[in-house]
């Protein structure tokens, strides 16, 4: 198991955002995904007791991105995203999103997402993303702590 590094102030995993979801991302090497537990505070509800859609679908996107980043080793951006909203995500409550590759086809890259608690489907997700050129790979490792970690992931589909 791997822990990536966060991305300056992005909204998911930065650190220097001070309103971001500090999101720790980690891959699994056995089990070729990307994986992340969160528990958020009720600053993050639509509903009193129910964490926002967006926020969910903020999570999916972003291990969605460090499974294509990670087994791919290229920057992506994400060209569609469908999202099922399972059951209600609750605020102060621990739940482990997971990601993985399942198609990957020239600049085209499919990956598969799912927010799970106790064995319960929360949300899951499919996201279509496009690579960028070498160069955006290039840039982001030179922006990142510890670059050669992704040395250490790959062997996707």
């Amino acid at each position: 198991m791997v822990r990536l590094p966060p991305y300056k102030s992005c909204f998911g995993c930065g650190r220097l955002n001070p309103i971001g979801l500090k999101l720790e991302i980690y891959w699994d090497r056995s089990r070729k995904e990307i994986f992340c537990e969160f528990n958020l505070p009720e600053e993050y509800q639509g509903f009193e007791g129910v964490i926002h859609g967006g926020i969910v679908s903020t999570i999916c996107d972003e291990v969605l991105w460090w499974a294509v980043t990670s087994c791919l080793k290229r920057c992506s951006v994400t060209a569609e995203m469908r999202i099922k909203y399972r059951r209600p995500i609750a605020p102060n409550t621990t739940y482990r999103a997971t990601a993985r590759v399942v198609e990957a086809k020239g600049k085209k890259i499919r990956a598969t997402c799912r927010i799970e608690r106790e064995d319960k489907i929360y949300a899951e997700a499919e996201g279509l993303f496009v690579a960028l050129p070498e160069e955006e790979w290039e840039k982001f490792l030179s922006e990142i702590d510890n670059p050669h970690i992704f040395e250490e992931t790959g062997e996707c589909p």
